[in-house]
């Protein structure tokens, strides 16, 4: 066992039992089997059985946890490690858990260095974290995590002199693939923010929501949010009425804020007017807001027009039909509506299969379903035949669920593992 041939596995469950399958075995009872595959080196394995003996009690079960994951972490190899500890945290054992990482945080790796963060920040020591991320701000992830960690301990003018200046990255100009630099503009709207200048946070938002032409997401929803976050319905009203670049993200910040102060009339009435102009984005959504407020059938309604009308891939609209569908009872008509609707406009059979497997996982969870219902149920011919990894998974928990453990081991091992898979291949 070596770090580089579990990263090949990691990736490619070549000899290993994938994650949905060993959640399936060790529900239904199959824990032998993890752990014959656990001690011939299945990280997947040896893992649930640790997530099982930490949960199920006592020092006992964390010995038994450590000792099952002992053996990978022992290589170095980083998914392990940090595995383990994420473990010892949630046991409270700091100390051990900041000893084990404190290594691969000293190399520089970025995983490392956010998870000891972390850490170290659950220990209190916020100096420490300043003095780790503080010099690795050119990092976008790094300096975002040092915001985080940040937050509520008066350093934030601090903080901000150590982030990089706005106009570094895409802002000004939009050179995003000329340059490795990054856009910094949410970070300093969060530390104005947070040290009350929410004016001046709205105004740096407010200036790079567009820039040459292009409009940045990330910016109009973060400051659709402020704007909302501290009651400002003209702001956002005005936005909306000038039909202003990013306008959009300014529509479902309005309705949740008229939503949250009880005026859900003013809040439906405002998503109509844009559903009703042919947007897919304001009827899904009128549609939520719908099913928070326990309408069903009007959300069901709008999602089947937007559906229609969506053009291209409605997948996302879909879902949401199906999710409210079963949260009003009424998962059969998911199924006939997927039906039908791929028979209409076509699609790919595993697309129309994993549909209607989400539809029953969701109605299982709801407790509407039968053991033989295990999720995902899905026609194996479809699946088998188009040989996409997830289609052999979802058979092979299937057949775990029907009683059937060592004819799923067999599926996956005849599928997934790579000499037999390059054998097919050569053939």
């Amino acid at each position: 066992m070596d770090a580089v041939d579990l990263d090949h596995r990691h990736r490619t469950y070549d000899g290993w039992i994938p994650p949905a399958v060993t959640a399936a075995l060790h529900k239904h009872g199959h824990d032998g089997i993890l752990r014959d595959a656990a001690a011939r080196g299945d990280w997947f394995c040896a893992r649930q059985l640790a997530e099982a003996a930490a949960t199920d009690g006592g020092s006992g079960g964390q010995v038994e946890a450590l000792a099952l994951l002992e053996p990978f972490a022992s290589t170095g190899w980083w998914p392990a490690v940090r595995t383990v500890g994420r473990l010892l945290a949630d046991w409270e054992r700091l100390d051990e858990a900041a000893e084990l990482l404190r290594p691969h945080a000293d190399t520089g790796h970025r995983e490392a260095v956010r998870e000891f963060a972390r850490l170290v920040a659950r220990q209190g020591h916020i100096d420490e974290v300043v003095a780790l991320l503080g010099p690795r701000t050119a990092d976008s992830s790094l300096a975002e995590v040092l915001v985080q960690l940040t937050a509520g301990h008066g350093r934030d003018e601090e903080i901000a002199a150590l982030i990089p200046s706005v106009g570094v990255g895409p802002t000004v100009p939009f050179e995003p693939w000329a340059t490795d630099a990054w856009d910094t503009v949410p970070l300093h709207a969060t530390l104005l923010e947070r040290q009350g200048r929410v004016d001046e946070a709205a105004a740096l938002l407010r200036r790079y929501v567009s820039v040459d032409g292009m409009v940045f997401a990330g910016h109009a929803r973060q400051l659709a949010a402020l704007l909302a976050r501290y009651g400002r319905e003209a702001e956002l009203r005005a936005w909306l009425d000038l039909d202003e670049d990013g306008e959009e993200y300014a529509r479902p910040a309005l309705a949740g804020l008229l939503e949250e102060r009880g005026r859900t009339e003013e809040a439906v009435a405002l998503l109509k007017q844009y559903s009703s102009e042919g947007d897919p984005h304001a009827a899904f959504e009128l549609a939520e807001l719908f099913a928070r407020h326990d309408y069903h059938c009007e959300a069901i309604e709008v999602l089947r027009g937007a559906a229609e009308t969506a053009g291209g891939d409605a997948d996302w609209i879909i879902h949401l039909l199906c999710r409210v569908f079963v949260e009003a009872d009424r998962a059969d008509e998911a199924l006939a509506y997927l039906d039908d609707y791929f028979a209409r406009h076509g699609g790919h059979p595993d697309e129309h299969a994993h549909a209607r497997a989400q539809v029953l996982k969701l109605r299982s969870r709801r407790g509407e379903d039968d053991a033989e219902h295990c999720p995902p149920v899905v026609p194996a011919e479809d699946l088998m035949h188009f040989g996409t990894s997830g289609g052999v998974i979802a058979v092979a928990e299937r057949l775990v669920c029907q009683g059937e453990p060592e004819k799923a081991i067999a599926h996956l091992r005849s599928r997934l593992d790579g000499t037999r898979r390059l054998r097919a291949e050569d053939l």
